[in-house]
């Protein structure tokens, strides 16, 4: 592979791609499914909006807007990963720091440039999220809060998704799966500072954010509660999946062998995908096989590019 492109490719996450693939498609179902009235029991999708041309820009968009991110979180992070994480592309020499800018900032622009235009996404949220991005790269060494910031970043990016094909109302359902995904990643960052410090207080209360999808789910479950049988188990089954690989992930992350904190977190980061099938399963249980299939290509990717 082409030196250029093998670092881009480090310095975007990519294999973290597979997450966002499913963020964006599940909002845009979620939302242009569920109903205005909170109340009324989910009906299956059939689909018919989905747009291959408007999936395509949306998820080379929101897959461009991430890679602009974590490249520019180099290039604002390339003091400190001099010192301590001397094996990236920066402090390495693989690639120099005005490369690392240029890419980062057109994979950005051309990110929000195919979201607004391609996407056709409400614009508001596409440069909130944009914006957000940026904070985030520029504060998070500085501020303990970062992690806040970061959690809103994937929120945007699934309010921004929810809006695609120019649809400005954002049902009640998809609020609440972005927040408990804001959550989620809010809960990966505090558990994993707390263990990393032998502070167990910001882990324990991570631990309700970790399992905030599955037990969302479960409250659906209980306030929906004529649904098919067949959503029924697929939900109850999806929801399982979930919450195994986050407890393994916080079985592992409290462990004493080396690395563990850094694979629990990609086990984590991997099981986005998980908690996006969950939510899929009430309004398309069709797309549960091709979620968790990008489950499985996050889970290979990260064997070759690291996901934090």
């Amino acid at each position: 592979m082409n030196k250029f492109w093998l670092n881009a490719f480090i310095l975007a996450r990519i294999s973290n791609l597979p997450t966002v693939w499913t963020n964006v498609l599940a909002a845009w179902v979620i939302n242009a499914t569920a109903s205005p009235v909170l109340k009324i029991i989910p009906e299956v999708s059939a689909l018919e909006y989905l747009d291959t041309i408007l999936l395509i820009y949306l998820i080379f968009g929101a897959s461009l807007i991430y890679a602009g991110g974590c490249t520019l979180n180099d290039a604002f992070d390339q003091n400190f990963d001099r010192e301590h994480n001397p094996g990236r592309p920066l402090p390495s020499n693989s690639i120099s720091i005005r490369q690392v800018w240029i890419l980062g900032i057109c994979e950005l622009s051309t990110g929000i440039g195919l979201l607004i235009i391609g996407a056709e996404c409400q614009k508001i949220w596409v440069l909130i999220l944009a914006g957000l991005v940026i904070f985030y790269d520029f504060i998070h060494k500085k501020w303990a809060g970062g992690i806040l910031i970061m959690g809103l970043c994937r929120f945007f990016l699934w309010i921004s998704a929810a809006s695609t094909g120019g649809i400005s109302h954002l049902a009640p359902q998809t609020w609440l799966w972005g927040i408990v995904l804001t959550g989620y990643i809010i809960g990966i960052s505090l558990f994993a500072r707390g263990e990393s410090k032998k502070d167990k207080s910001p882990s324990q209360y991570s631990i309700l954010l970790l399992f905030g999808t599955p037990l969302l789910a479960l409250a659906g479950l209980i306030y929906w509660n004529n649904l098919d049988p067949v959503r029924i188990f697929l939900i109850n089954l999806v929801g399982l999946l979930a919450a195994w690989i986050t407890f393994k992930a916080v079985i592992m992350m409290r462990g004493s062998q080396k690395g563990a904190i850094g694979k629990g977190i990609s086990s984590l980061l991997a099981g986005i995908c998980a908690l996006d099938a969950i939510a899929l399963s009430f309004y398309a249980p069709v797309l549960i096989a091709p979620t968790l299939c990008c489950l499985s290509i996050a889970i290979l990717l990260q064997k070759k590019f690291a996901a934090t």
